[in-house]
């Protein structure tokens, strides 16, 4: 039996050769892979790869090639809207415009990272991907007053249950509350000259981001939150209120 799956890894004869024909137990990859190649940049539609169960897999985030350089250029995009943002700002100096612009940017590729971690780690494929479209609004963004981050985001694929969905989407809007948290915390207690601004500002993106995230709606992480659990989303929610109005309230004292 001369040919292997490069997917399961099982050798087969002629007639079996195709994942189709020998009923691999890898076959999600087969069709996460397909999607990815005939639709590089739009994300594959979740709802077509959910069936009942997945194996969880060891806890080790992977990228290939393409993707590194769709999150290289989805971070410089990203970037240079942090950069016309805060320069419009009052900021005592321009290592404090730097550091926010950090925060900025860190709080979007950490949601987005973590959602492919928690992805992966249920043994789904999943990768950062540009969206063409949002793509050019992110970049106009970084040169009129209207701010859109918009870039792209992480397409997963593969067995997965609502449950596991939830959990997944839910990773990203936490992420950005407990940075928000940490570094309105550092600006309160630690109160540093000449960086208060930057943290405070980084706080208020955070927050922000997550509460946007969570609007229970369309393509928005808080609808997946909402149909998965609609305590978990009250909460987030909450939180994320609650910190945006503190973040935003001590930048403008």
């Amino acid at each position: 039996m001369p040919f292997v799956c490069t997917f399961c890894g099982g050798a087969f004869c002629a007639q079996h050769r195709l994942p189709e024909s020998h009923n691999c137990s890898e076959y999600w990859r087969v069709r996460a892979h397909r999607q990815s190649l005939f639709s590089p940049i739009a994300p594959p539609d979740i709802r077509a790869y959910t069936t009942s169960s997945s194996p969880v897999t060891r806890s080790v985030i992977r990228f290939s090639p393409t993707e590194i350089r769709h999150i290289a250029i989805g971070v410089i995009l990203v970037s240079g809207v942090g950069l016309s943002f805060f320069t419009l700002r009052a900021f005592p100096s321009w290592l404090a415009v730097v550091a926010a612009v950090f925060f900025f940017t860190a709080g979007f590729l950490v949601h987005e990272l973590t959602h492919k971690a928690m992805a992966q780690r249920y043994g789904m494929w999943a990768e950062f991907r540009l969206d063409m479209f949002g793509a050019v609004l992110t970049l106009l963004s970084a040169v009129s007053p209207l701010k859109i981050i918009a870039p792209g985001a992480v397409v997963i694929a593969g067995n997965t249950t609502p449950d596991r969905v939830g959990k997944t989407a839910a990773a990203g809007p936490t992420t950005n509350i407990l940075i928000a948290s940490l570094l309105l915390g550092l600006a309160e207690v630690l109160q540093p000259i000449g960086f208060m601004e930057a943290l405070l500002a980084g706080s208020a993106i955070n927050a922000f981001m997550a509460l946007f995230n969570l609007i229970p709606f369309g393509v928005f992480d808080g609808l997946k939150v909402f149909r998965w659990n609609k305590l978990v989303w009250l909460v987030l929610l909450a939180l994320a209120v609650l910190i945006t109005a503190l973040s935003y309230m001590s930048l403008s004292l």
